[in-house]
């Protein structure tokens, strides 16, 4: 290395090139094992030297628990060889460079950071990060030291949830990834999301806390009233979930809702385990707003999903099932259906007596009644006008349905409270039928207009 001073006195120093090496210090041999046994037993990161051919010259045990990769087994084979194969040509061009540039008596001293990924289809690939550095010139080494971690935190997780949902990926795992961005020195997390009534719970299922997060207690009062809790050594929680949690070494439990940011709205929890006995503050707080925030865009997001859905198979009139609803009960039948036509009789007279506000009043109230008649596995659909079906649970008995028909019929006949405390009732005819999925609603068709024509 060259120094000189310019013409208003400052230092100037060149970097070495391959012919102009800088004073070498005397490492003494003491110093030089402990580098060594440092790169060697590092907890996060592998080191591994890639001679001039590209193979393996040298890799650090700790390669075992960082990549899962045997150091002896390594050495004298490709460097390449477990790399993903769109990722291989950029670490060539990166090695090319760095050679060409030695070839050349120039120096690039390192080359940072590359990622790839590691791994293989049956295992998995993992992203690896890379810092190459070029000592081709140093005829001792003749070789590439590149340093490599494990990628990981947020940035990365970020990028995981945005994969899983443009991959349209099932909630629960979408959730897992959002609680993953919760730092692991903090604890651990999972996400819980309120979808059509219902919770979704993402936790990966490995994680020690799979079985405290599925135990509703924990987060229930967070999701009903919006409230932050994070107490010290599980305050407020019941003892026996602080028993459950304390041998897995956790400190505390914070919940933490997850609102929708224009109406307020609390759709979901973030609840972590905390393994650090810490109080909820501007830093811990800090750390988690990457995962609150992701968590609303994924819920809200799914909520609205969840809406369209609904909305697509839902009579906008009274709420229950429409024409695609059947159709899609239709199509996911396996075996024979039976399904009821009801029809309403003197529906028209409504209609011509009290007017257009006071029908849709009754075919609403109707609905309602159907819906509930039938059990949770019936579907309740109105075909139009005056018409419903519905789409009895598979294996139904005979007797089900003749007490299910006998149910429909007392509940459509009680009279209908309309506006200025007029009541009006009206009757129905039922038709049943059980078939396969292609001739059903033609054979319930049939027996209805057999029962109306039976009525006179």
């Amino acid at each position: 290395m060259t120094d000189h001073t310019d013409h208003e006195g400052r230092e100037d120093r060149t970097a070495p090139g391959a012919g102009d090496e800088p004073d070498e210090l005397e490492v003494p041999p003491e110093i030089a094992a402990q580098v060594v046994r440092a790169l060697d037993r590092s907890p996060s990161t592998f080191t591994v030297l890639i001679g001039r051919d590209l193979r393996t010259r040298w890799l650090s045990t700790s390669a075992s628990w960082v990549s899962d990769t045997d150091p002896v087994s390594r050495r004298g084979r490709e460097s390449l060889e477990r790399v993903h194969p769109d990722d291989i040509p950029k670490l060539l061009n990166a090695f090319g460079q760095l050679s060409a540039a030695t070839a050349e008596n120039r120096v690039i001293p390192v080359v940072e950071p590359l990622r790839y990924r590691l791994g293989s289809d049956e295992t998995g690939w993992v992203t690896r990060e890379a810092i190459i550095n070029n000592l081709l010139h140093d005829p001792e080494v003749d070789g590439m030291l590149a340093i490599v971690r494990p990628v990981g935190g947020a940035l990365d997780g970020v990028g995981n949830v945005i994969d899983l949902l443009v991959a349209d990926a099932p909630l629960p795992d979408v959730l897992t990834a959002c609680g993953s961005l919760v730092p692991a020195y903090l604890g651990e997390a999972a996400v819980v999301a309120v979808v059509g009534g219902t919770e979704v719970v993402g936790v990966a299922g490995g994680s020690p806390i799979a079985p405290l997060a599925t135990d509703e207690r924990w987060w229930r009062d967070t999701l009903a009233d919006g409230k932050v809790r994070a107490p010290r050594e599980f305050a407020g929680y019941p003892d026996d979930l602080a028993e459950q949690a304390q041998p897995l070494g956790f400190r505390s439990a914070w919940m933490l809702p997850v609102v929708e940011p224009s109406t307020r709205e609390v759709i979901g929890c973030v609840a972590v385990w905390v393994r650090v006995d810490v109080e909820l503050n501007i830093g811990t707080d800090q750390a988690l707003l990457q995962t609150l925030r992701l968590s609303s865009l994924v819920i809200g997001e799914q909520r609205r999903h969840h809406a369209l859905q609904r909305e697509a198979v839902t009579d906008p009139l009274t709420g229950v099932g429409n024409r695609s609803a059947l159709r899609r009960r239709l199509d996911a039948a396996t075996g024979e259906l039976t399904v009821a036509f009801v029809d309403l009789d003197d529906f028209k007279a409504v209609n011509d007596t009290y007017g257009h506000d006071a029908g849709d009043t009754v075919l609403r109230e109707v609905a309602l009644r159907l819906a509930a008649a039938v059990r949770e596995d019936d579907l309740v659909v109105r075909l139009g006008g005056d018409e419903f079906a519905i789409v009895l649970a598979d294996g139904t008995s005979p007797d089900a349905v003749v007490g299910l028909v006998a149910r429909l019929l007392a509940a459509v006949e009680v009279p209908v409270a309309l506006a200025g405390a007029v009541t009006t009732a009206v009757h129905a005819s039922v038709g049943v039928a059980t078939g396969p999925p292609s001739e059903v609603v033609r054979r319930a068709d049939d027996a209805l207009y057999v029962a109306k024509r039976e009525k006179g």
